[in-house]
């Protein structure tokens, strides 16, 4: 009320004393100004009714940050992020999520201290906070303090949206603090973990998590992903390992299967499942792809010209649906006449999503006249697409072992039996133990692959394993 008073005496001030000097210098002016005297009185009564905007965000971050610029392993942050659930964006009334917002951020402030408080996004807040002293000494009793505070503050900001807003709202939290092992520099390292994990609890459903060292290393991994893209030359650090696929009744090496390596640097190798969001996100996925196929076909070769391995020998290759597009068949064709090889060698391992994708089909359908051979590796204990399955436009499927069950045993059987109807080869992957082996033989698998035999290995290694066993494992050796 005092602030809509204010812009109505402003304005009417400013009025009347435009009044007062037309009055005296240019009296035929009087009577339009006075109308005009008017309607500026209005305006400002009009506008003083407008919503107040917010000046967002009120503080810079890098002013923020450099106001706590402290010792790093004094310090934990948490980074907040207010959910919507089960709700189109478009059904939300913006006002009330904004109050939610307002809500939670005086919350943090009376809990944490308004100078230790910044809006980092729309629905995202980092939240500084220091260790008291007789915690920074041990890791875990830093840890203990960070899962008290996290379990606190959701409780109150959960408390205080269940009595204040009707909509379904998630609170998820994310702590970190500075690891002995892998140690944050800067406070903006410690914001950027603590948002890693709190994405990761968000996935993993949970209210809040504490960065551990895996998370740490994982973060760790991803800044060197990313940065490795962006220096350039990483083509070259791309290598195939090859792990081998054995046939459960001879026990000889009848093929192998091609994964994609990132040996950074030449000596620290990351596995797909490290590289492979970062180089979706900067779109490397299929030169890294053309890049493991070539070097792949390259080292059969040499191998097979070196007479360690047959003219059969199968070669199996993960294949991302970014890859999948017009061309791809014919540039695997002049690919393997380029290295002497023939399409039947040749299987392109792709996941269930190639076989529901509209633009992948006629090229998976492609690559199937051509000669080649496709895999689905999609089966395991939590995924089963079964009209793919039913539609069988591949050739082999694959079982995962890695998690194998009584239960599961029961579905394996099914799917097997009816893989050998339709003439469709199975393999057995994640063999780890002479149990996961034994059941495979049992259930009838046509082929065996996994760690029991050897981890995935370069192709200078994969050399003297062939040269080892090119006359069937010895598999009462392996453990």
């Amino acid at each position: 009320m005092k602030q809509l008073l204010r812009h109505c005496l402003l304005y009417g001030g400013l009025c009347l004393l435009l009044n007062v000097l037309l009055l005296v210098y240019l009296p035929m002016w009087y009577v339009p100004a006075a109308a005009v005297a008017l309607f500026c009185t209005a305006l400002g009564f009009l506008t003083s009714r407008l919503p107040k905007q917010r000046a967002w965000p009120e503080k810079s971050i890098q002013r923020w940050l450099m106001s706590n610029q402290a010792d790093v392993d004094t310090l934990f942050c948490l980074y907040i992020s207010i959910h919507v659930k089960n709700v189109y964006q478009s059904c939300i009334d913006r006002q009330e999520l904004e109050d939610v917002y307002s809500r939670c951020e005086q919350q943090l402030c009376r809990y944490c201290g308004s100078s230790n408080v910044q809006r980092m996004a729309y629905e995202g807040f980092a939240v500084l906070k220091g260790f008291p002293l007789s915690y920074v000494a041990s890791e875990q009793m830093k840890a203990d303090h960070q899962v008290s505070v996290c379990r606190n503050l959701s409780e109150r900001l959960q408390a205080l949206l269940e009595q204040r807003s009707t909509l379904p709202i998630q609170i998820t939290i994310g702590s970190a603090s500075s690891g002995m092992r892998y140690h944050m520099d800067t406070l903006e390292q410690l914001i950027d973990l603590s948002y890693v994990t709190e994405q990761q609890a968000y996935r993993e459903h949970r209210p809040w998590l504490v960065a551990d060292e895996h998370i740490r290393a994982g973060k760790l991994d991803i800044d060197e992903c990313r940065q490795g893209f962006l220096n350039g030359g990483w083509e070259g650090e791309f290598n195939p390992f090859f792990q081998p696929i054995v046939d459960p009744d001879t026990f000889t090496v009848i093929g192998s299967e091609s994964l994609a390596r990132w040996q950074m640097g030449g000596f620290r190798i990351l596995p797909a499942q490290v590289f492979k969001d970062v180089a979706a996100d900067l779109q490397h996925i299929a030169a890294i792809d053309n890049i493991i196929i070539t070097k792949t076909f390259t080292a059969i070769r040499k191998m097979m010209l070196a007479r360690l391995l047959p003219y059969t020998f199968k070669v199996v290759i993960n294949v991302s649906n970014e890859s999948l597009v017009k061309g791809f068949a014919d540039q695997m064709l002049f690919l393997t006449r380029q290295h002497g090889l023939s399409c039947a060698q040749v299987e392109f391992d792709l996941t269930d999503s190639a076989f529901s994708t509209l633009e992948s089909l006629p090229v998976i359908q492609e690559l199937r006249t051509l000669g080649f051979r496709v895999s689905l590796d999609i089966f395991e204990d939590t995924a089963f697409d079964l009209q793919a399955f039913e539609r069988a436009d591949f050739d082999t499927i694959k079982l995962d072992f890695v998690a194998f069950t009584p239960l599961l045993q029961e579905v394996y059987i099914s799917l097997i039996a009816t893989a050998h109807k339709k003439g469709v080869e199975v393999i057995a992957k994640g063999i780890e133990r002479k149990e996961l082996l034994d059941a495979a033989i049992e259930l009838g698998c046509t082929y065996v692959q996994g760690n029991y035999f050897t981890l995935p290995i370069p192709a200078q290694a994969f050399e003297v394993f062939m040269k080892k066993y090119q006359e069937g494992l010895y598999v009462g050796s392996l453990g």
